[in-house]
């Protein structure tokens, strides 16, 4: 699993991204319910609307933003990797939106906080559908992570 110890510095945000009606794309706001309440970072679910907190996240100055959401590449399904937010600006990965680059540049300009993607590999996406075994695994064993 992650060594996710090494870069929760610094007042932390973790900003949860998806849609729970989109089968793996709801990971993010899964996690965010798994953990809330229950850690002493700052758990945002911003479900398909990252952008609305931006203003929030802002005003909470962050040392390190974790962006958790679904990311394709290549690895096993329920899989979590870390990746920077260069790693996403670059091509080198990609998520099911083209927002989430546009969210790394404003929030990496307006906070200065250092920035990671919590990249877990969905098997599907599909309307309707909830999440796989493997991802909701992943979930539970990330939630035990940021517990603390």
């Amino acid at each position: 699993m992650l060594n996710l110890k090494s870069i929760l510095k610094g007042k932390v945000i973790i900003l949860c991204i998806g849609n729970r009606d989109m089968g793996d794309d709801g990971v993010g706001p899964y996690l965010a319910d798994e953990m809330k309440g229950k850690t002493s970072y700052e758990v945002i679910d911003a479900g398909v609307t990252p952008e609305n907190y931006t203003g929030v996240i802002t005003k909470l100055k962050p040392d390190t933003i974790i962006i958790v959401d679904t990311v394709q590449f290549e690895g096993n399904v329920g899989e979590a990797r870390l990746f920077s937010g260069d790693d996403l600006r670059t091509g080198k990965i990609s998520t099911h939106d083209v927002s989430p680059k546009l969210l790394i540049d404003f929030l990496k300009s307006s906070t200065n906080a250092c920035i990671h993607i919590l990249g877990i590999k969905p098997k599907s996406n599909n309307l309707g559908e909830g999440l796989s075994d493997a991802v909701k695994k992943t979930a539970k064993e990330l939630s035990l992570h940021f517990l603390h």
